[in-house]
Formats: structure tokens, sequence, C-alpha cells
């Protein structure tokens, strides 16, 4: 394929990515996170039966505990139940049965806590 050639295909994908966001308010949503730098879960790939998260508990807690707590608290079990099984917080899955909200709450808000903190101890390790 020559110069040309590479340059008139991806004039036609670019073409292609900015007609999708002009018409398709949940595809611009998308292209916003990804440019933001936010995660944004891959629905074709999911292995699961269950909805998307409502909400992405690791964001969230950037923005402080509080907040990640208080946006819990607005979600139903079966929605906390999602955000469980998409982020993979519960690898024996013995969390999906259960049905004290409060419960999953904890376990939402120490796995978030507990991954979002991996690997800190090399970061900020200085030589003395």
């Amino acid at each position: 394929m020559s110069k040309q050639e590479t340059l008139a295909k991806w004039k036609e994908v670019s073409d292609l990515i900015a007609s999708e966001i002009s018409n398709n308010e949940e595809f611009a949503q998308k292209m916003e996170r990804i440019l933001k730098g936010e995660t944004v879960a891959v629905t074709s790939k999911r292995r699961s039966r269950r909805s998307p998260a409502k909400l992405d508990p690791f964001h969230l807690l950037e923005m402080g505990e509080e907040i990640l707590a208080k946006e819990l608290e607005k979600l139903n079990v079966e929605e906390l139940k999602d955000i469980v099984s998409e982020y993979g917080m519960d690898t024996s899955r013995l969390a999906l049965k259960w049905k004290d909200r409060k419960r999953l709450e904890l376990l939402i808000m120490d796995a978030t806590k507990r991954k979002s903190s991996r690997g800190e101890a090399f970061w900020n390790s200085q030589t003395q």
C-alpha cells in the first residue's frame, strides 16, 4: 500500500469516526471518556450475562471515598452486583449471591481501594 493510499484510508476512517461522534451520543460519550484517560467498559467482550456497571468506582474513588460511598448508596442490589462482576471484585463469585446491600457496598469500597493502591510502594520510593 502506498503512502497516498494509506492517507486516503486514514481519512475515510477519521471521517467515519467524526460522523459517528456527531450522530451517536453514546459513542461520543465513550470517545470523550477515552480522550480524558478514563476506562471504558468493552461490552462486546463481556463474558457475564450481567448488565454493564452504572458507574466506575475507581474514577469516583479518585474524587474521594465519601463521593464513592454516596453514589453506591443510590444503587440497588442488582446494580451493585453489576459493578462487582464487571470490575472483577469477587473472583469466587460468592458475592453475587448476597442480598445485603451494605455488605456489597463494603466489598466494592474495599476492593476499589485495594486495587487502586497496588504498586504504590514502588511509585514513591526514594533512595536514601
